[in-house]
């Protein structure tokens, strides 16, 4: 077995990790919406815990867009598409929907969560993971840009040669 078919390989099992992932979150994300069936209707008394259920999710949603794109990547890859178009456009997707994350994390998420609590306290969470996962989701946008430009720097050598 060749290195690229042991690498194309490693997508292949890679990738069928993050669909499992991706489903598991997914299930667990839609069980954390709909409320834990086995505690029964939320009490008529506590009226804003949907909203704040929904607004919570925020990040999430972002989170799990990002993976799908993940398991798309690794699909490419697989398939020995290593400066394809839809790599780069896999990976500007990870890093936005990371980013997005991160970003309503840190900023939107407890920001409303106190509004619709009515609770005071600072405007600014600063969650190291979410700022680190911020970074991250930028970076993965700016590295999709090198992605584009080697495969156009590849197309130009292909003519020439």
């Amino acid at each position: 077995m060749t290195t690229i078919d042991h690498f194309r390989l490693h997508c292949r099992l890679l990738r069928f990790a993050t669909w499992l992932v991706l489903l598991g979150l997914a299930l667990l994300f839609a069980l954390g919406l709909a409320g834990a069936p086995w505690l029964g209707p939320p009490p008529a008394s506590d009226q804003h815990r949907w909203l704040l259920m929904l607004v919570a999710a925020l990040p999430a949603m972002a989170y799990l867009w990002g993976l799908w794109a993940v398991q798309r990547a690794l699909a490419d890859l697989a398939e020995g598409r290593m400066f394809h178009l839809t790599v780069s456009r896999a990976m500007r997707r990870m890093g936005t929907g990371v980013l997005i994350g991160a970003l309503l994390n840190v900023l939107v998420v407890i920001n409303l969560a106190r509004w619709i609590s009515g609770a005071r306290g600072s405007y600014l969470y600063f969650d190291l993971s979410g700022i680190v996962l911020g970074v991250v989701g930028a970076a993965l946008i700016l590295l999709a840009r090198l992605v584009d430009q080697a495969r156009v720097v590849q197309a130009e050598l292909d003519e020439i040669v």
